[in-house]
């Protein structure tokens, strides 16, 4: 099964801004406009028991430094901080923001609820409980090395869906991984992120959109053989993806504001 990768995950557009707010570059208005405008005008959002608004600056508060992304999937939580229920929780989730500074640090874990039939587009609020972490996990790989691993999932997806001649069920998928335009950056990102942070990201966005989109169907494969082939291909890239997004909304650095 694949990960669902939404083109801009909750908690990385709270970090993305959060970071940036955290660092002075932006006000706490401009953090919740772009977390409720990257998210499609979704309800209001709550940290523990307050508000966005009053959640986040009770984390400044309690000594918040920086948040990172997590996008945990079984058989990898290497990013999560521990303890193994905080762990089991933001598996749960399928995503997560590491809070650093507070010690202990803290893990908020996003719960989503549906505001009326989510067939018709009902409005979204997340909910993000606060946990306390066990410890600062490692930081995710760097820009350099996520970009790498992205281009190399994306030559090993692209031999094996032409080799399985997925082109023939689902052109589009091959033409989303072999688009050599710059893909315009979403908005997850704020201020005191470096250029090829931006490019990473969009780079991953668009990957994302072809991971949803294989994940419709089999494509063409026919034999267990093939789709097994095929979901091997496609979970590769979700992982390079992964990747990526978490070193994106990782590259934080004031020193770029004024880039």
């Amino acid at each position: 099964m694949l990960a669902d990768l939404p083109a801009s995950p909750r908690s990385g557009v709270l970090a993305g801004w959060g970071n940036a707010w955290l660092a002075g570059l932006v006000g706490l208005d401009d953090v919740i406009t772009q977390v409720h405008e990257a998210l499609g005008g979704s309800a209001p959002h709550t940290v523990g028991d307050e508000p966005l608004v009053l959640g986040l600056g009770a984390l400044r508060r309690a000594g918040a430094e920086r948040m990172r992304l997590v996008l945990p999937v079984p058989g990898d939580v290497s990013g999560l901080p521990g303890p193994p229920d905080v762990n089991r929780d933001a598996l749960t989730a399928g995503e997560a923001l590491v809070v650093i500074g507070p010690a202990p640090p803290l893990v908020l874990v996003p719960t989503v609820i549906v505001h009326g039939p989510a067939v018709e587009g009902g409005l979204e609020s997340v909910h993000w409980r606060v946990l306390r972490a066990g410890r600062v996990p490692p930081p995710p790989a760097g820009l350099r090395t996520a970009d790498h691993e992205l281009s190399v999932a994306i030559r090993q997806t692209t031999a094996a869906l032409v080799d399985l001649d997925i082109a023939s069920a689902r052109p589009e998928v091959l033409a989303l991984l072999r688009d050599r335009g710059e893909p315009e950056p979403g908005p997850g990102l704020g201020p005191g992120y470096p250029p090829n942070a931006h490019a990473l990201l969009a780079r991953a966005e668009r990957l994302a959109e072809l991971l949803e989109l294989a994940a419709r169907d089999d494509g063409a494969a026919v034999t267990a053989t093939e789709v097994s082939r095929r979901s091997a291909a496609l979970r590769g890239l979700s992982a390079a993806v992964r990747r990526a997004y978490e070193a994106a909304y990782d590259a934080f650095d004031p020193a770029y504001a004024s880039h």
